[in-house]
């Protein structure tokens, strides 16, 4: 059971990832937020005082909960395919209002600079490409991978896996698991015939 502060700051997280995911975020104001999450301004600024440590602890607290999602997908043993699907499934299996605020950081992010900028960069990081490159530097030791700079690749993955993402792509290439499908045999096999 939830204490009445963590109540609150669930409250405020679930109203600031719908006022930011539907408005830019110039246009969100702590009030806004106050009124969606139906508690006082008071109480908002008792826990962030400010708009930016709101919206930096909401990505923060975001992206954690996938990150654990994503790990807990991961077989133990098997493939660097077999972990990359374990992984990618429970990112695109995500109902589209769940990925949302993972789209705010390529949104948003020049918004901020510093370290509240630095804090989401770090963030979305280790959510996604820090997960990734482990596995791929795997499946290179392995022998699955050709070897290269596995910090690269994972970015190269990630871009695969975010280009399904779009509705066009979603239309095109089906269900979950022929975009599973779709994203490793891309990343795998490539776009070239084999000579």
């Amino acid at each position: 059971m939830l204490t009445k502060a963590e109540a609150t700051i669930t409250a405020i997280f679930a109203a600031a990832e719908d006022l930011f995911v539907r408005h830019n975020y110039a246009d969100v104001s702590m009030r806004d937020i106050a009124e969606a999450a139906q508690v006082t301004t008071g109480a908002l600024y008792h826990h962030f005082p400010s708009k930016e440590k709101l919206y930096v602890e909401m990505i923060k607290a975001d992206l954690a909960r996938k990150q654990q999602a994503m790990i807990d997908a991961i077989p133990i043993k098997g493939t660097c395919r077999e972990k990359l699907r374990g992984l990618t499934r429970v990112f695109l299996g995500m109902p589209p209002e769940r990925r949302n605020v993972m789209r705010l950081v390529r949104r948003d992010v020049n918004v901020f600079k510093g370290r509240l900028r630095e804090a989401i960069i770090n963030a979305y990081q280790a959510a996604l490409p820090h997960l990734v490159e482990p596995i791929l530097r795997e499946g290179m030791a392995r022998g699955e991978v050709k070897k290269t700079d596995p910090r690269w690749l994972s970015w190269v993955y990630i871009a695969i896996v975010e280009t399904t993402l779009a509705p066009y792509a979603e239309g095109k290439l089906g269900d979950l698991e022929a975009r599973l499908d779709a994203v490793l045999n891309q990343f795998f096999l490539g776009a070239g015939k084999p000579a």
